[in-house]
């Protein structure tokens, strides 16, 4: 117990409540104008979109398919529309309709309101598959023209030092035999 009094000791405690007071004030004039009704909504789409962005920080350090499904399956677990308990005119993340309905035992409602999360990953992992697609076709002009303009540029350095005649181009068949005799003379 006396590392963890010796480390509350050593933590700056007055700084870290005084960072965290502007952060309260900050956030309460950020919310000023919003209306009580639409602040968890709003709380709740800016929390996700700083998770999305925090885990995209995250992703970036796993294999390169491997970051992007799991950004893909955490981005359709947070926003997937579903619909609320008792209103079905009111859109609610369908994560959380998925986790009632398992505490409640209702193995078909959490299968129901699992699919629009299923749907959103499939739509966003073939919107992944295209962009690789587009990405890597792309990537594959850009190489093809920069050859090109490193064998232009090499061609315009031939050619400016006056030296026509290509050194790596093959040596026909006469100019081998004209060496060869000409080594024997």
């Amino acid at each position: 117990m006396d590392w963890l009094k010796s480390l509350l000791q050593s933590l700056p405690l007055d700084a870290i409540s005084d960072m965290l007071g502007n952060i309260v004030v900050w956030w309460s004039h950020l919310v000023a104008d919003v209306p009580p009704a639409d602040l968890p909504m709003y709380a709740y789409v800016g929390g996700s979109v700083i998770v999305l962005l925090l885990w995209l920080l995250v992703a970036r350090m796993l294999p390169k398919p491997l970051g992007g499904i799991t950004w893909v399956i955490l981005f359709a677990v947070l926003f997937a529309p579903g619909s609320a308990l008792n209103e079905p005119g009111v859109i609610a993340p369908a994560s959380i309709s998925v986790v009632y309905a398992v505490m409640m035992k209702d193995i078909a409602g959490a299968i129901t309101n699992a699919l629009p999360i299923l749907v959103v990953m499939a739509a966003g992992l073939f919107l992944g598959f295209i962009w690789q697609l587009l990405r890597g076709a792309i990537e594959r002009g850009m190489a093809k023209s920069r050859l090109r303009a490193e064998q232009d540029a090499a061609a315009n350095m031939q050619l400016a030092g006056a030296d026509y005649i290509n050194p790596l181009a093959d040596i026909d068949e006469t100019t081998e035999v004209n060496l060869v005799k000409e080594k024997k003379k």
